[in-house]
Order: structure tokens, then sequence, then C-alpha cells
């Protein structure tokens, strides 16, 4: 399994727009600019590591990550 079908299959449940869309676009050899925002509502759960690890696997392939932490006002 290459990069990108692990990227696509591994710990994905549905892909929006599509799966074939995206395939395509990886496959362009196009950089993407991925983008996650997370606000801490508790500490750490396993929620936010799922994330993190696909977004791993975006820099992997030499994509554009940012990742912003924010929180919430008081």
């Amino acid at each position: 399994m290459n990069g990108i079908d692990e990227l696509l299959t591994r710990g994905v449940a549905n892909i929006i727009p599509g799966k074939d869309e995206l395939k395509k676009l990886l496959e362009s050899g196009k950089k993407l600019n991925i983008y996650l925002e997370l606000t801490q509502l508790r500490p750490y759960s396993f929620g936010t590591c799922c994330p993190l690890r696909k977004l791993q696997q975006f820099a992997d392939l030499g994509h554009n990550v940012i990742f912003l932490i924010g929180d919430l006002p008081l």
C-alpha cells in the first residue's frame, strides 16, 4: 500500500466531496494546503489524536500543513 492509499483508507470513515476526487488531486503532484483548528474542550482525548495523525500523513507526503490551537474565552 502506498502513502496515498494509506492516507485515503486507514482511519477514514468518510471523505467529502469524495475519495476519487481527492485521490486524483493527490496523484496530480499539486501541493495541498491542509488546515486543522482544534479547540481543547477537555484534557487530552483520543478524538484529538486521530486528526493529528492524519495531518502528519499529509505532511509526510509533502503537503503544507497548518495547525492552529484555539482557546475558549472565559
